[in-house]
């Protein structure tokens, strides 16, 4: 005798974890109101860049990166937006290779000390940051944006 039903299709896992409930977006570690996805798309859109660059631009705002912690700015700004990594020793084993005198463990410090900047840059301005750090920021950028553009333009 067949029955003109259909089987009952077993589904395990997730799918009674969420109760049958369809999931059409995931999001993992991150939330998805517009100011956030902005600044994701703005991260995944950026090249990379050398650390030549990054020497020009903290040469030409001294102002904003005359303390060690300081830096910890321009490594939060790599990080985030052009793709040069998580790794505080290594950003602070470069600047001295190009010739900016940090002690090691400087970043990693203020990191801890500082807890917005663990977050992405784009954030700062949700975590009350102090004026001076978001300009700073936002010189910096300016100045990697700069070189990037005269050098594209140059080849």
């Amino acid at each position: 005798m067949e029955s003109s039903e259909t089987p009952e299709q077993h589904m395990g896992g997730i799918y009674n974890y969420f109760q049958g409930a369809t999931i059409h977006n995931i999001v993992i570690n991150g939330n998805m109101n517009k100011n956030a996805s902005e600044s994701y798309s703005r991260t995944e859109d950026k090249k990379g860049i050398t650390p030549e660059q990054v020497i020009k631009a903290l040469r030409n705002t001294p102002e904003f990166f005359s303390t060690h912690a300081s830096y910890s700015i321009a490594f939060c700004v790599c990080r985030d937006l052009y793709n040069m990594g998580d790794n505080a020793t290594q950003f602070e084993r470069m600047l001295i290779e190009k010739g900016i005198s940090i002690p090691l463990g400087t970043i990693n410090n203020a990191l801890s000390r500082k807890p917005f900047m663990r977050y992405n840059i784009y954030k700062w301005d949700e975590k009350n940051v102090t004026a001076s750090v978001l300009k700073a920021r936002d010189s910096f950028i300016e100045q990697i944006e700069n070189h990037m553009i005269k050098e594209e333009t140059n080849s």
